[in-house]
Order: structure tokens, then C-alpha cells, then sequence
């Protein structure tokens, strides 16, 4: 814990006194949404400082606990029911203060409030642990060494990489045997979506139908999930490479324009000074509460990077005081520095200002 905050409290709508008050992480709430009506809530959280000043976030969510619903976790506007359960994080206050006029968040983050993902079935099914040791008690073996169907050739070390990652982010939905839950997570055994390299890469990376968009997976992970869910579960459709991802997400398919090396310079104090604390300083993130960066398709397009730094989104402020220079330095550092997409111009930044 950040030893200049003495506490957070976490308040429900207009109530006076927080439901919870955090005092040591892990920042951890529990909140029965059963006890609130159906309808549009408001959670408050307030970062309390030893000198006495206060920071507060807010997020607006909706409560729909009807019998026949599931949780995805809470975003705004999002419908929740249950047991909810969340994170609130507390960035970097050590920084130094900067000069008189800047803005006052560019020198103390902001408190964050990330909410992890959380499913209905957890009340009734196996663990997340559970699932775990399902997996390394038997799911995912020898179905990887060679596709039946006449598939490409399948690559055990993306396999095993795939087999980690799906243990950590999909068996609790999917289970550890890839059955799924029916009527509420679809089965992967057998599955034709999954068959089909391009429908199965575009549902990971853009989610949908109560599923999150995994989109932070670097091209690696992307190939080696794949992989793996082709080729268990008594599937034998065959692997993917890295660089059958990369050309089905669209990059490296044109040389990227010339990067001006100080632009490039520039752009990386911004990143260290602005980002790096939730970005981390190799673009990593911390998933899930921050996404990362490298190896990130989405910042191909530039018009949504320069979009994000200007105006946020989520948990990320807007950045609209930095100067035309000073974004598209950024813009140009996460692309080209931690990506292969190219640098953004100033001229680029204004039309979007």
C-alpha cells in the first residue's frame, strides 16, 4: 500500500457510510447486489490521504438480478447480480511534483477502480483451483502431437504455453475438459467456431455474446491458445503460428513509415512519466486490470490511439493537456517502439483534437 493513503471507503449510491472500509491490500470488496433494487446504482470510492485530502472515483452501474441472468463483472451500465467482487488499486503518489499550472493528475494518479470478472457458475461449480488441477491431472495430452483432420503441424511448446494460458483465463467458464456449461458457456470440444482459425482469433480478441475481449494476448499467446484449444478436448484441427496471427490481425502486411528518432526519444519520457505505472514500463500491462501494449493489434490504428490519449476511457484519464508534440510522441513511442505500426504525426493529433 502506498504509505501516504490511510484508507479507502466504498460507498453505494448516496449512502453516508461506506459499506467497506480498506485499510492493507489486497483492496478487495465484497458487495451483495441482492440487497439493492433492480435498476441503476452508483459506486464511490474514496482515496483518503494521512494529509488529509481526499481523491474520488465514481462508476455508475445498473443491478438486473433476475433469475435467469449471469455476471460478467461490472462496467458502466453493465447489469450485475450476486456476489460481486473487486479490486480497487492505488497508483504511484510518490511521484515528484511538476511545474505550477500543469495539471495536478499528471503528478498524482488518480485511484482505480478495476473490476475483475466474475460468473454466476461460480456458485455452483468447480473453483477456479479446482479447475486447475483438473487440468494438470490429465486434460491436455498426447491430442497435441499430430492432427488428424490433416491440420498444420502442431508446435508443443505453443501447445504447453496455451495449455497455462487457458488454465489461468478460460477453464472457469470453458471447464478444464473444454465441455463448457450449457446454456451458459459454449462447448470448445467439437466446436466448428473453433475449427475455424479466423472466427475462433476473432471471438477471442473481440469477446461477445457475454464473453470479454481478450485483446491485450500478444500474437504469441494468441497463436499458442489457439493451438491449444485445437488440439484438446478431442479436437485435432491442427496449429496455428505466430505468424498466421499476425497476418490474420492485419499487421506487418506494409513497411511502416520512417520514425523520427527524438519524436521517438520524446515519446518514451511521456510514457514513463504518464503510463508506465499502469502500462508498465515494457508495455506489458497488468492484466487484467490494464491492458497491454506491446504486442497489442488494436493500437494499428492510429486514430484510436491519439483518440484514447485525448479523451480515456474507463479507468484511463484523459491526457488532453499534453501539447500536439507530446501526444503524437506517445502515440508514436507505443506504436513503433512497442509495436511495428508506425509513428504518428502532429498534423495527425490536431484533426482529432
Amino acid at each position: 500500500m502506498n504509505p501516504k493513503v490511510e484508507r479507502i471507503e466504498v460507498y453505494v449510491d448516496e449512502a453516508k457510510e461506506p459499506v467497506q472500509v480498506l485499510t492493507q491490500p489486497p483492496f478487495e470488496v465484497e458487495l451483495d447486489t441482492r440487497t439493492l433494487p433492480d435498476g441503476e446504482h452508483r459506486l464511490r470510492i474514496v482515496t483518503v490521504f494521512k494529509d488529509g485530502s481526499r481523491e474520488e472515483r465514481e462508476l455508475p452501474f445498473e443491478v438486473d438480478n433476475l433469475p435467469d441472468a449471469f455476471v460478467d463483472g461490472i462496467d458502466e451500465g453493465q447489469r450485475v447480480r450476486g456476489q460481486v467482487r473487486f479490486n480497487v488499486l492505488v497508483g504511484d503518489y510518490d511521484k515528484p511534483k511538476g511545474p505550477a499550472g500543469a495539471s495536478a493528475w499528471l503528478y498524482v494518479l488518480s485511484t482505480v477502480l478495476v473490476l475483475t470478472l466474475v460468473w454466476i457458475f461460480f456458485a455452483v461449480s468447480p473453483t477456479a483451483e479446482k479447475a486447475a488441477a483438473q487440468m494438470a491431472a490429465g486434460v491436455g495430452k498426447a491430442e497435441a502431437a499430430a492432427p488428424a483432420g490433416g491440420g498444420a503441424p502442431v508446435d508443443q511448446a505453443l501447445f504447453e504455453k496455451g495449455k497455462e494460458i487457458y488454465a489461468a483465463q478460460c477453464a472457469s467458464c470453458h471447464q478444464a475438459d473444454g465441455k463448457g456449461l450449457p446454456g451458459v458457456f459454449p462447448a470448445l470440444a467439437g466446436s466448428q467456431v473453433v475449427a475455424d482459425v479466423k472466427a475462433a482469433l476473432e471471438k477471442i480478441t473481440k469477446g461477445g455474446n457475454g464473453m470479454p475481449a481478450f485483446n491485450q494476448l500478444s500474437p504469441e499467446e494468441l497463436a499458442a491458445i489457439l493451438t491449444y484449444i485445437r488440439n484438446d478436448f478431442g479436437n485435432s484441427f491442427g496449429g496455428v503460428s505466430v505468424d498466421e496471427v499476425k497476418k490474420l490481425l492485419g499487421g506487418g502486411e506494409a513497411a511502416a513509415p520512417a520514425v523520427d528518432e527524438g519524436l521517438l526519444a520524446e515519446g518514451e519520457q511521456v510514457y514513463m512519466q504518464n503510463c508506465a505505472s499502469c502500462h508498465q514500463p515494457d508495455g506489458s500491462g497488468m492484466a487484467p486490470m490494464f491492458p497491454a501494449l506491446k504486442g497489442n493489434a488494436n493500437l494499428e490504428d492510429a486514430k484510436l490511439v491519439i483518440e484514447r490519449i485525448l479523451k480515456g476511457k474507463g479507468a484511463m484519464p484523459a491526457f488532453a493537456q499534453l501539447s500536439d508534440r507530446q501526444v503524437a510522441a506517445v502515440a508514436t513511442f507505443v506504436r513503433a517502439k512497442l509495436n511495428d505500426f508506425g509513428p504518428v504525426s502532429e498534423d495527425e493529433v490536431k484533426a482529432l483534437r
